[in-house]
């Protein structure tokens, strides 16, 4: 085993053989960068020295996985000869001056594992996170999860002194699928740190194992066995085969009607009875009996058995039905084949389709709209290259696209969002997805966040900031009302303790803000801002409602506005450069394909000049194909002088569809012409 002592004496020859640069001002650089260099060598080394065994159960996994973090923690710890001070009735060696007593606690930070099974290590006396393998972010986190377990905390406490490790379980994210699953922990308490690892159960497996037993106890016991199924956990049912009526179920509220009805909104009955038949059981989710506010839908495995259709399941969420149907899209095709085409088309389910990103997009099946089967989407929902779509499905198996469309249902032509999960399978796209407003979205966050506030009260701010494990398009965070220092934030925990204030007043008047939240339960505010999903700066708008001295906000982003910057200064460099003319037949020469592309207009007459991507309807009015709500009187009010920037939205009507889409575009006037560029609100993918 390679000690901390060997490990740091390797620092010293590997310093020592640094060169001293050319010059004084780079000296610290230059010795940091081979620090650095050397801290992740030995990181990588004791990574690979105790934790790339591979265990024969999971079970194994966790505890041999514990008791390396502890041999490590051993290893590169301060002299075992130092007393040890008590505390409490726990016990702790003094932390060493030159910080070797956490040279472990570094390398499980460092490790950035998307394995299920890595080690952590909480301290015992402030329960809080010391080291985290996959989310180095939550350290110094309180250690939330352990209240939501299936054993009091006081009990796993208790239980720690008086034995070598205790088993608990709790629902936690895995980083190998990105899920929230129950994650089943090995923990053992060694020198005042708790050290932890374990492996999580996939709900998947437990319901098919869930129908397994049911069937089982059917051939045992006949229909008596269907009385166990009323005291059964989750939601486990057995219907009527012919009828697909209730003959049991884990709800005893549960009508014989109400499952049949919830299966018939996304299944043809018909089309659910052959599938079982021909092939015996399947998956399914539809709309819970009994919705949860956290699993509005459920997912079970079906099974055929003897004239009954025996189920079990568990409740998802909104966004993990849409991977649920997906997936169920690919099992019904790679039992299909081709075949499972028009069963898709034939779902009642929306926003459920396949394409063929080899043939331009087609749409080979889409769930109620026959219509829709031949045609090619182009780039509407994916908007970037199929092959790049195709490689990350392949690395994190599956992809989210999040768009906006207007809704054709809507009167007023209310802008909503898509968000679609795609998931690859042979030489297709299984996109299924579902639609919801930002802003609406953005209010049920914030209320969301001030209810955890009043149930938990500060500690909420840690429950908030545990969210960034995994976080979601539309986040929450906290900041203090009067300082605007951030408390909790559900994305990105590095910002916890960080004044947001200086973007934010960029573009608003921070007092006049303060005096609105005063007055009233919530206010909008927008501004430019890091959007931690899709890695860039993009205009935000966020809903901000105060209580108890604390602001807590959420909101939705619009797009990438230094990407729009650069096309407009590219395109007035070349007018610059090249003369009006030239730079306008370049322009109109570029042929872009996508969404970024330059045009300009006349400033007085809106007359286009120019186009980037379609020049062939340069001359027309920018408001052939744009309505002028207000854009004119936009411009007027705020454009004056060469070298002003403005945003302005608006939509363009498509000619081929004659619907709308919406833009985001920033416009500069230069020489009496508007440089324009925009880009649709918003598709990124996360």
């Amino acid at each position: 085993m390679v000690t901390g002592k060997a490990l740091l004496g390797a620092a010293a020859v590997v310093l020592a053989a640094a060169a001293y640069p050319a010059y004084a001002d780079d000296f610290a650089a230059s010795l940091q960068q081979v620090v650095d260099t050397w801290v992740d060598l030995r990181n990588n080394h004791l990574i690979k020295t105790y934790f790339e065994a591979t265990y024969t159960t999971p079970e194994m996994a966790a505890v041999e996985t514990v008791k390396a973090a502890i041999d490590l923690y051993d290893d590169t710890r301060a002299d075992p000869q130092v007393p040890i001070t008590e505390r409490g009735s726990f016990v702790r060696h003094p932390i060493n001056p030159y910080g070797t007593t956490v040279v472990a606690f570094d390398v499980i930070n460092s490790m950035g594992t998307t394995k299920e099974v890595y080690p952590f290590v909480i301290d015992v006396h402030t329960m809080k996170m010391l080291a985290e393998g996959a989310f180095p972010g939550t350290v110094g986190l309180a250690a939330v999860f352990l209240n939501d377990a299936d054993l009091p905390l006081n009990e796993i406490l208790e239980d720690l002194q008086e034995s070598d490790g205790v088993w608990v379980s709790y629902t936690f994210n895995n980083p190998s699928n990105q899920r929230y699953d129950v994650k089943h922990a090995y923990l053992s308490l060694y020198d005042g740190y708790i050290f932890g690892s374990g492996y999580y159960e996939s709900p998947d497996k437990r319901a098919i194992e869930g129908v397994a037993d049911m069937v089982s106890a059917y051939d045992a016991d006949g229909t008596d066995a269907f009385a166990a199924t009323q005291t059964g956990h989750g939601s486990s049912f057995v219907l009527d085969a012919g009828t697909l009526g209730v003959v049991a179920h884990t709800s005893p509220d549960v009508t014989g009607s109400a499952i049949r009805d919830a299966l018939d909104t996304a299944w043809p009955l018909d089309t659910l009875s052959e599938i079982l038949a021909k092939h015996g059981s399947m998956w399914v989710s539809y709309p819970s009996a009994d919705p949860q506010s956290d699993s509005k839908y459920v997912r079970a495995h079906i099974q055929l058995h003897d004239g009954y259709v025996f189920g079990s399941g568990y409740g998802i969420t909104l966004e993990e039905r849409s991977q649920s149907l997906a997936s169920e899209s690919v099992e019904l095709y790679k039992m299909e084949g081709d075949g499972a085409f028009p069963i898709i088309t034939s779902l009642k389910v929306k926003l459920h389709s396949v394409i063929d990103p080899r043939d331009k997009n087609t749409v080979v099946a889409v769930a109620g709209r026959p219509g829709l089967v031949g045609q090619s989407i182009g780039q509407k929902l994916l908007d970037q290259n199929p092959r790049d779509v195709g490689q990350h499905i392949r690395e994190h198996g599956g992809m989210w696209v999040d768009n906006v469309f207007v809704d054709p249902r809507s009167t007023a032509a209310e802008e909503i969002r898509r968000s679609s999960w795609i998931a690859g399978h042979d030489r297709y796209f299984f996109v299924s997805g579902h639609t919801y407003q930002p802003e609406r979205a953005a209010i049920e966050v914030v209320d969301a966040a001030i209810a955890a506030y009043k149930s938990h009260g500060e500690e909420a701010f840690d429950h908030i900031t545990w969210q960034s494990v995994k976080p979601e398009i539309i986040y929450p965070f906290v900041v203090d009302a009067q300082t605007w220092e951030l408390v909790a934030h559900a994305a990105v925990p590095e910002r916890v303790g960080v004044c947001c204030a200086l973007p934010i007043a960029a573009s608003n008047d921070l007092d006049a803000a303060r005096q609105d939240l005063e007055q009233n339960p919530g206010i909008w505010l927008e501004y430019s801002f890091y959007n931690p999903i899709s890695d860039r700066y993009e205009y935000k708008r966020a809903w901000f409602s105060t209580y108890d001295g604390y602001t807590f906000a959420a909101g939705y982003y619009y797009g990438n506005f230094d990407e729009l910057e650069s096309i407009i200064s590219e395109a007035i460099g070349l007018y610059d450069s090249e003369g009006k003319d030239a730079a306008f037949a370049s322009i109109n020469g570029m042929n872009a394909v996508g969404v970024n592309y330059p045009l300009v207009l006349d400033r007085e007459t809106f007359e286009i000049v120019a186009h980037g991507q379609n020049p062939r309807i340069v001359g027309d009015s920018f408001f052939d194909r744009v309505p002028d709500v207000g854009i004119t009187d936009q411009v007027d009010d705020a454009l004056s002088n060469d070298g002003d920037v403005i945003f302005i939205k608006y939509k363009v009507l498509n000619p081929s569809t004659s619907t709308y889409s919406s833009m985001l575009a920033l416009v500069q006037l230069h020489d009496g012409h508007l440089f324009i560029a925009g880009q649709p609100y918003t598709i990124y993918t996360r």
